[in-house]
C-alpha cells in the first residue's frame, strides 16, 4: 500500500494507541527507519516472507512474556517497507476461562518447540531470535566481553549418506552433552545452540573468542566422543572449532558471521 510520509506518520500514530510497540522496518538492510523521515534510527530483526498480500505473522517469545507480530508491507513513497506491530498478550489471571487457560498451555508447549532442538535438547536458532540475541547486543553495548564460536561435527553429512540420519543423531546428541559440560564449566553467561546439519553455536557474555574457543577444545579433546552406529558398531567423530569476538565485529551478525567464516576456512 502506497503512504505518503504524513499518512504513514499518522498511521503509525493510531496504530501505536492499539499495539504495544509499531515499527517500521527496512527489510533489506534490517533497520528501523523513523516514518517521518524514513532515516535509520537502529537495528531491526529479520522480516519473515510475506503472502501474497504482502502481510505475515509470528509469535515472539521474550524471557518474561509471549507476543505476536504482525507484519504489513507498506510503500512510503515508493519505497519498499514492512510495518512490524506488536501485541504482547497478557499474563492469565487466577479465574480466568478455560479457553484461555487452554490456549496459554498450547502457547508454553509451542514455546518449548520452538526453543529446543527436537534431537539434542540444545536451543534452537528460534530461541536467538526471541529472547537470546537481544541480551547479547545489550551486554556488547554495555561493554561485555561477547563471543561467539561455531563446532561442526565433522562426521555428520557422511554419518547421513552412508549410515542413517538417527546414527548422525545420536552423534550429535554425544557432541550436545560434551559441549553442553563445557558451557556449564565457565564462569560466565553463556548458551548453547543447535544450527543447520552437524554446526553447533556457543555464545559467551564475559568471555573473549580466545577463551571460549580454547575452552571448547579443551573439552572436545579431555572427552570421549563415541556413539553408537548400530547396536553392534561404535564410532568416533572429530569436530572444527571457530570463534570470533564482538569486539571485531560490531554487531551479531557479522560476529557469526565471521565465526562461520573461520569454520569454513579451517582445514
Amino acid at each position: 500500500m502506497e503512504f505518503t510520509r504524513a499518512q504513514l506518520t499518522a498511521q503509525v500514530a493510531a496504530m501505536r494507541q492499539m499495539f504495544d510497540d509499531v515499527q517500521l522496518v527496512d527489510p533489506n538492510t534490517r533497520e528501523i527507519l523513523d516514518p517521518e523521515t524514513l532515516q535509520p534510527t537502529g537495528p531491526a530483526g529479520e522480516v519473515p516472507a510475506l503472502d501474497e498480500r504482502g502481510r505475515a505473522w509470528q509469535p515472539v517469545f521474550l524471557q518474561d512474556s509471549t507476543c505476536f507480530t504482525l507484519y504489513w508491507s507498506v510503500r512510503p513513497e515508493g519505497r519498499p517497507c514492512v510495518l512490524a506491530v506488536t501485541y504482547d498478550l497478557p499474563h492469565v489471571e487466577a479465574g480466568s476461562s478455560r479457553e484461555a487457560n487452554a490456549f496459554y498451555r498450547l502457547l508454553s508447549q509451542c514455546r518449548e518447540e520452538l526453543c529446543h532442538d527436537y534431537v539434542t535438547g540444545v536451543y534452537s536458532r528460534a530461541y536467538i531470535d526471541s529472547a537470546f540475541r537481544g541480551r547479547v547486543a545489550a551486554a556488547a553495548r554495555g561493554g561485555a566481553k561477547v563471543s561467539a564460536a561455531m563446532v561442526r561435527v565433522n562426521e555428520y553429512a557422511a554419518l547421513c549418506r552412508s549410515e542413517s540420519v538417527a546414527a548422525a543423531d545420536r552423534c550429535l546428541t554425544t557432541a550436545a552433552g560434551i559441549l553442553g559440560l563445557a558451557m556449564d564449566g565457565m564462569e560466565c553467561e553463556n548458551t548453547l545452540i543447535r544450527l543447520e546439519d552437524g554446526v553447533f553455536l556457543m555464545v559467551a557474555i564475559g568471555a573473549g573468542a580466545a577463551e571460549l574457543e580454547a575452552h571448547i577444545q579443551d573439552a572436545l579433546q579431555g572427552s570421549r566422543r563415541n556413539f553408537s552406529i548400530t547396536l553392534a558398531r561404535r564410532g568416533a567423530f572429530t569436530a572444527t572449532v571457530a570463534a570470533a569476538d564482538w569486539a571485531e565485529a560490531g554487531s551479531w551478525d557479522l560476529m557469526v558471521g565471521l565465526a562461520e567464516s573461520r569454520l569454513y576456512d579451517a582445514p
